[in-house]
């Protein structure tokens, strides 16, 4: 019967069916191509947002917890890319002798960077003056002190005498509001404004400079891990927003509360 029917419509009324047939189509071919246009612009949106994190994460190490220890809870929770430890310490300030004048800076920070680090998250450092390597002075920090390379800058440490380093070049840190974070920080809490007084030490130095530091005073010294995640992440922002997240949360329960994940790409993510 239905055949029938069908076979009397098509011979009566071919090009009013027809002409439907190709009105569906022609709405579902729309429907699928909107569908893909608006998945391909999220993928993309993903993309730049990733390619935008100049350091996935910053694991900030607590007093009881070894480097080793968060290295290996990092890599169970997730695949990475790369893992550095970076030194963090607390100064009194810097002074220069230059010009016939003694110059001095208020409070600021020391960094100890592994090698490679730079060549791993190249956007966390701009070389402007000198070398790449040894001790690099911020430029903001070098105009404070009208140091320039080849001078020397004495760091006034906390509970250690003064060290005295030679200037070997000089950088700008365009991302020195996450780099210089307050990681842990209570939610809703201000942003911390980063440092005006910042200079970079290879890490061996940084460790020989800083061990008297950290045994006499421990609050001023720290360690922080960078990471660059693998990134297999999902196309969708906020599917990828939910799985960085619950992986930093796996981290932090892994180990038991001690190390905090500044979460860095989830931030980027959830702000797309």
């Amino acid at each position: 019967m239905n055949r029938v029917w069908l076979q009397g419509l098509l011979a009566r009324r071919p090009l009013r069916i027809w002409g439907s047939a190709a009105g569906v189509a022609l709405t579902v071919a729309f429907l699928a191509l909107l569908l893909a246009f608006v998945s391909a612009g999220r993928a993309n949106m993903t993309r730049r947002a990733v390619a935008s994190v100049p350091v996935d994460w910053q694991v900030l190490l607590g007093p009881g917890t070894t480097r080793q220890a968060a290295e290996q809870a990092i890599r169970a929770a997730t695949p990475v890319r790369t893992l550095l430890p970076v030194g963090y310490a607390d100064v009194a300030g810097f002074t220069a002798s230059t010009g016939g004048t003694v110059q001095t800076t208020g409070a600021g920070k020391v960094l100890g960077l592994p090698d490679g680090y730079r060549a791993q998250f190249p956007a966390e450092i701009r070389p402007l003056i000198g070398s790449a390597d040894g001790a690099l002075l911020s430029q903001q920090t070098a105009a404070n002190l009208h140091a320039a390379v080849g001078d020397t800058v004495n760091i006034l440490r906390y509970g250690a005498a003064p060290a005295a380093v030679k200037v070997a070049g000089t950088v700008d840190l365009p991302e020195a509001d996450s780099l210089f974070q307050a990681v842990g920080a209570p939610k809703g809490l201000a942003p911390q404004a980063p440092p005006d007084n910042v200079l970079l030490l290879p890490r061996a130095l940084w460790n020989t400079l800083f061990s008297p530091q950290q045994a006499s005073r421990p609050d001023t010294v720290r360690e922080q891990l960078h990471v660059r995640l693998a990134r297999t992440l999902p196309s969708d922002p906020g599917q990828a927003f939910a799985l960085v997240t619950s992986l930093a949360n796996n981290v932090e329960a892994r180990l038991s509360g001690s190390a905090v994940v500044g979460n860095n790409l989830a931030v980027k993510l959830g702000s797309h």
